[in-house]
C-alpha cells in the first residue's frame, strides 16, 4: 500500500464542508473533513465505532465532544467513544482540516 498524502485529498467548497472519504476497510474507517471559516458540522455520535480518533491537519477551531466545546487545532489529537456525539465547527478565518478515524466494533467483535 502506498502512503495516502493528506494536503493532496483535501477538497474545500464555499457552501459546505467536505468530507473526504480517505480510507474504508473491515479494521476502520478514515474521513478527511475540510472546512472553510464558519463552517460547522452537527455533532453527531458513531454507534458503528467503538472509539473515535480526530487529528487537527490544518487550522484551527472549535471540537464539541458530548456536552463540551474545545479549542482544536493543527497537531491536537483527541480519543472519544463512538457514543459520544462529536463536532468540528472552523471558528477562525482561515481553512479547518480533520481526520477522523473510526476503529469499528465489527472488527472487535470478529477479533
Amino acid at each position: 500500500m502506498e502512503p495516502i498524502h493528506l494536503y493532496e485529498k483535501a477538497e474545500f467548497s464555499k457552501d459546505n464542508f467536505v468530507p473526504k472519504q480517505i480510507h474504508i476497510g473491515d479494521a476502520g474507517a478514515a474521513v478527511l473533513i475540510c472546512f472553510e471559516p464558519g463552517q460547522t458540522m452537527p455533532s453527531h455520535p458513531h454507534p458503528g465505532a467503538l472509539e473515535v480518533i480526530l487529528y487537527g491537519v490544518e487550522g484551527e477551531g472549535t471540537l464539541a465532544i458530548g456536552d463540551e466545546e474545545k479549542p482544536f487545532k493543527k497537531g491536537d489529537l483527541v480519543f472519544c467513544k463512538g457514543e459520544v456525539p462529536i463536532g468540528p465547527k472552523n471558528t477562525s478565518q482561515g481553512r479547518f482540516v480533520v481526520l477522523v478515524i473510526l476503529v469499528l466494533k465489527q472488527l472487535v467483535s470478529k477479533g
